[in-house]
C-alpha cells in the first residue's frame, strides 16, 4: 500500500506496466484473452468509491470490482472482462483523499458517501488529528 496517495490502476498495477489508460486497457485485454473471455464495454454511469485506500468501481455483472482513479476514469474488471467507461467521482475527491491519507491504517481508508465533516469525525476514532487543509 501507499502512504502518499489513494491507489488507482497506475499504483495498484504498476507491476504489470500500467502507466495510463491505454496501458491499463491493454493489460486488461491481455488478461481477459488469456482466460478465453471477451472484453465487454459498459457505458452506464458507475460511481467510484474508496475501499482500503483504493479507488474502485463495483462490477454488477460478477460482483467483482475494478480499480479506477481521478486520472484514469475507467474501471476494468479482471474477473469477468467488463470495462466501465463512464466513471464518476465526487467534486471534492481530492479533499476526501487528503482526509483519508491522514489515517495510517490503509484498511481504514474507506469512503462511500460520507461528508468531509463525517470523515474528520471518523479520523478522531482512528487517532488522527482533525486539522483541516
Amino acid at each position: 500500500m501507499s502512504d502518499d496517495c489513494i491507489l488507482g490502476p497506475c499504483e495498484g498495477m504498476a507491476h504489470a506496466g500500467v502507466t495510463d489508460t491505454d496501458s491499463y486497457r491493454d493489460v486488461h485485454r491481455k488478461v481477459i484473452a488469456s482466460k478465453g473471455q471477451v472484453e465487454y464495454e459498459d457505458q452506464d454511469q458507475k460511481r467510484a468509491y474508496i475501499n482500503h485506500g483504493r479507488w474502485v468501481v463495483d462490477c454488477p455483472k460478477c460482483n467483482g470490482a475494478g480499480l479506477t482513479s481521478r486520472t484514469i476514469k475507467v474501471a476494468c474488471c479482471f474477473d469477468c472482462g467488463s470495462v466501465y467507461t463512464t466513471v464518476s467521482f465526487p467534486r471534492n475527491a481530492k479533499k476526501i483523499e487528503d482526509v483519508l491519507l491522514r489515517r495510517t491504517d490503509e484498511a481504514s481508508r474507506n469512503w462511500t458517501t460520507e461528508s468531509i465533516k463525517e470523515l474528520l469525525e471518523e479520523n478522531k476514532i482512528h487517532g488522527v488529528s482533525d486539522g483541516v487543509d
